[in-house]
């Protein structure tokens, strides 16, 4: 599995909407879109989708264009997987994203504030274009990877599990997440990482 890094931090030197993504962090007055978790355990993983459909109708999954929404609206989620199954590490594991918002965890586990100990995954998708085989393949590889990394399965939800109407009726939020919503194959998801993490204790057996 090869993983692009593409961390949102001031020293990043790729350019979207003309200026480099570091300088656009820097002109926050920040040095990264990210901060320090107040936990240790990670033991979640949302999953999402995002493009740039409504600024940039003909590009809507240019990674220029996706940069420039991290930058404007100062959020971030520590891994995206494009298209074509590319994945970027934006955030490093052992920080908190801010890609959940104000959350709550579905009973019975009902933890609020799922940045904290979560890991937030991005798929480059629009809520009509569905997601592609190969982006699900790269999504199974790096979830058990990361359960590899942290030594123990995690816990897996959508933002829309999280940040949905449960959230907004508890007064957490305003609106809905609906992310990544009904088309989202999510038993097609559990098959393949089940059998990805058979492949991780066959190779430890080795």
């Amino acid at each position: 599995m090869h993983i692009i890094s593409q961390l949102l931090q001031k020293s990043n030197s790729f350019s979207c909407d003309g200026k480099k993504v570091g300088r656009r962090i820097a002109a926050m007055g920040k040095d990264a879109l990210w901060s320090k978790r107040s936990v240790q355990a990670i033991d979640v993983v949302v999953i999402h989708y995002m493009s740039a459909v409504e600024r940039f109708p003909d590009a809507p999954f240019s990674m220029e264009n996706i940069l420039s929404i991290f930058c404007e609206y100062s959020v971030s989620a520590h891994y995206l997987i494009d298209r074509e199954g590319v994945i970027f590490q934006l955030v490093p594991d052992i920080y908190k994203a801010w890609h959940a918002g104000p959350s709550i965890m579905p009973e019975p586990d009902n933890r609020q504030g799922v940045n904290e100990f979560s890991i937030g995954i991005e798929l480059l998708a629009t809520d009509t274009s569905g997601f592609t085989s190969t982006q699900y393949t790269s999504l199974s590889d790096l979830c058990a990877g990361i359960e590899r990394a942290h030594k123990k399965k995690m816990a897996y939800v959508g933002h829309d599990q999280i940040a949905g109407k449960r959230a907004v009726a508890m007064g957490l939020r305003e609106t809905c997440k609906v992310d990544p919503g009904p088309l989202f194959d999510w038993t097609g998801f559990f098959n393949k990482l089940e059998k990805q993490r058979k492949v991780s204790d066959d190779q430890l057996l080795m």
